[in-house]
Order: C-alpha cells, then structure tokens, then sequence
C-alpha cells in the first residue's frame, strides 16, 4: 500500500453512525422470544403432553327453552342457583390458564316429561368451542329438582281475628273480608292442597260498633287445619285486604198481648194472661235502643177468651234481628185457676153514640144466658143487676133495623169479663110526627 509521509492516506468515506432506538441486539430479543415459546411448546407437548385440573364454584345453570318440560307447561319449582367442582383434563398449553368462566355447566332436562321429582345429571363444558377439554368429574353430580304445572286458582277469603271481641252487651255477628278474593299462583297440586285461606287481624280489640280492620296477614290451611307454608305459592303483594266486624246489640224481648173489646175500667193486667215464654234474647243491628223492651204479640178479643183457651203468636222482630234460642213462636193460654164461669141473665142493656136525630128502640129485651168469667171469690156472688149490656151506634147513620155486638160490663168489679157474643136487635128511625 501506498503511504504518504510514511502514513496510510486518509479513507475518502465516512464510517455510517449507529441506528437508534431498538438497538444493536433487537433481533436477537425476538429471535430468543420465539425461542422460548417454542421451547415451552415443545415441552408442554413432549414431556407434559395432558394435565388434570380443578376448578371450582363454576355456576349451574338450568334452562327448559326448547324442552319437552316447555312444551308441556312444567317449570321447575325448587331449583336455586348452586356452584360445582371440576376437574377437567386436556393439553396444558390448552386448558393451563382456564378458571370457573372458562367453563359452562348446565342441568340436563332431556328426561322431564311430566310433574314429579328428577334427580338430573349435570352437564359441563368448555366454553371455547374450539378448544379439546375432558370433563373428569363434577361435584356433585346431580341435582335434585321437582316439577309442576304453575297456575292460577281464586279463593274466598275467610277472617280470622282470634283477639278481636265485642264489648260486654254486644256481640260480633259476623266479619266479611273485602275484597272477599284472592288469587294464588303456584304448581297445581301445591294449590291443591289449600283447602281454607283466611284475612288474618293479629290486632286486639273490643267492639262497640261496626268496624273495618286492615288485615295484617294471609294464612293459608289445609283439610286438617294446619297451617301451609309454602314459598312456591305467591300472591299479588300489593294487594291488601279489609276485615268488616259487623257488630250486634244483645237485647231481652219480652211480652203482652192487646186485648180488644174490654168494657171501660177493666183491669186488662190482671188478667190470668201465661206465656210459654216470658222473654228472649235477640240480637239486633239498632245499637243505640234499650238492653230491654216489652213487645206486642198480637190482639185477642176479649170476647173470646175462655179459660184454658190458647193462642200461638210468632215473635215480631225488626229486620235483621235474630232470636238467640232459636224459638220463633210464643203460645198465650187464659189460665184458669182461681178462677172460675157462672150463667147470669143481662136485662140491663144500653146504647152510646147514638145518631143524631134519630130514635133508637131496642127490640131485645134481655140476654137469658150470659157466660160471666172471673175471680171465684166473686163471680158466685153477683147479682143480675152488676151486669149491663152496651151497644155502640157510632156509625149507624141510616134508619132500618140492626143486630148489634153488645159490650156487656160487670159493674164493681173489674177482673170479671162475659164470654161469646151477645147481639142486640134494635131499629133506627126517624122521630114521628104528630
């Protein structure tokens, strides 16, 4: 080579200056990645080509979509969400990093025809389609689940108040919910089994007067009595129910008749008057009357009334009221002891309201055999002239000739009366003129 004052003459190029950024080594840290993915690989699938692995707590779930059980309207009463236990077996490089969402298990339902108990298998797989995955095992394995048709069915609602009363003088005459139904839903044959469903006040109280309760629960009943829990039954939650206490006043009824027809200054009270039954207890709506009350049977003519003589009147109630023992009917008898009949003659016999402007003759002249009834210490001792016959004219405006009733009174003493009818022949007519 040429040198120029003993020296290498000077190069005419540049050196090139270095690159930035990556690097001299950049290639090399690729080249040594790739390497080692290929290494792993290589082992992964030469010294540890399948692995076993556990997984925990992957969710189960059920779906009857496109099931028989859809199909014929069953759905699965008890089931609640649960976690399994897996242990699947595959390529490491494949199922190495899998967890619980990796994994889909699932209830087979292929086997749900009808309502009943199953105990269904448990299926799981992976839920990387492409991916090659074993299922070992799964705990548990089955699951148990009932099956039932869910439907509607109304009910009439009962109430039930165990401390609700009526105060002391009155009395609960019946309760009545509103809305009076209620409608459940739940599998057929758990309805089924309902055979009483009441609006239930847990509420103490005692009631004067009609009162409307919120009910504070629904109890449910079967045919025995017992109460019926059951989580798969529902109702509309929002809906709520009243109990009406319907409350009735306790009243004592008791009796007397009116006799018709008594002579004026009879004693009608001392009358040998007995009744089958001298009061009963009613319950009536009209909370404000009187705990007691004296009511009128019905009219007997005095007239009519022989000893031992007897008349059934029907107990006369105000609407809504009822007889606590249940009798309807009352029997009045005229008793006769101490008292006693005799026949007396009646010659003495009398007009009132006589017309005006008329003359009145009685054709009449006495009533031959007149039945006295009274006292024994007194109807043996009368005289024919303690008895006078009276004939009421009042309305008698016409002239002709009349049979009238006479009214036939024993003077000076009050508790005897006549028995039967005593007509009175007589003529109206106009005064004569002279």
């Amino acid at each position: 080579m040429e040198k120029v004052n003993g020296e290498l003459p000077e190069r005419k190029q540049k050196q090139k200056p270095v690159k930035k950024g990556h690097g001299i080594d950049f290639p090399l840290r690729v080249v040594a990645a790739v390497a080692a993915v290929l290494v792993w690989f290589v082992l992964s699938i030469t010294q540890y080509p399948t692995v076993n692995k556990s997984i925990s707590n992957v969710p189960l779930t059920l779906s009857l979509e496109g099931t028989i059980a859809k199909e014929k309207g069953l759905s699965a009463l008890n089931f609640k969400s649960i976690t399994v236990d897996v242990e699947i077996k595959g390529m490491n490089y494949v199922i190495g990093n899998y967890t619980s969402s990796d994994l889909v298990a699932t209830v087979d339902v292929s086997k749900v025809t009808k309502e009943g108990q199953y105990d269904l298998d448990i299926d799981v797989k992976s839920s990387h389609a492409s991916d090659s995955c074993t299922i070992v095992s799964v705990s548990p394995s089955k699951v148990t689940v009932d099956f039932d048709r869910i439907t509607e069915k109304q009910f009439t609602l009962e109430a039930e108040a165990p401390n609700v009363t009526a105060a002391e003088g009155f009395t609960l005459k019946d309760s009545t919910v509103n809305p009076e139904v209620i409608t459940l839903t739940g599998p057929e044959n758990n309805l089924e089994n309902i055979a009483k469903v009441t609006a239930k006040v847990n509420k103490t109280a005692k009631l004067t007067e009609d009162t409307n309760i919120k009910a504070d629960e629904i109890v449910l009943y079967d045919k025995d009595g017992n109460g019926i829990n059951d989580s798969a039954i529902t109702r509309d939650e929002n809906q709520t129910f009243n109990v009406n206490f319907i409350v009735y006043k306790k009243k004592t009824l008791r009796f007397k008749v009116d006799v018709a027809g008594a002579p004026d200054g009879f004693d009608v009270s001392a009358m040998p008057i007995t009744y089958s039954l001298n009061e009963v207890t009613i319950l009536t709506p009209k909370l404000n009357e009187n705990a007691t009350e004296t009511v009128t049977l019905g009219t007997m003519p005095l007239s009519q009334m022989s000893l031992g003589k007897q008349e059934t009147f029907d107990i006369p109630l105000s609407e809504g009221e009822v007889i606590l023992s249940g009798e309807s009917k009352v029997t009045v008898t005229v008793a006769s002891t101490g008292y006693t009949t005799a026949i007396y003659k009646v010659s003495k016999i009398e007009t009132k309201n006589k017309p005006s402007g008329k003359n009145v003759s009685i054709e009449t002249v006495s009533l031959p055999a007149v039945t006295v009834i009274g006292p024994e210490n007194e109807v043996g001792n009368l005289n024919e002239s303690d008895l006078v016959a009276t004939v009421d004219l009042a309305g008698t405006t016409n002239n002709g000739s009349y049979s009238k009733v006479a009214t036939i009174k024993v003077t000076g003493h009050n508790k005897c009366w006549c028995f039967g009818t005593n007509e009175i022949q007589l003529v109206v007519s106009d005064p004569s003129s002279d």
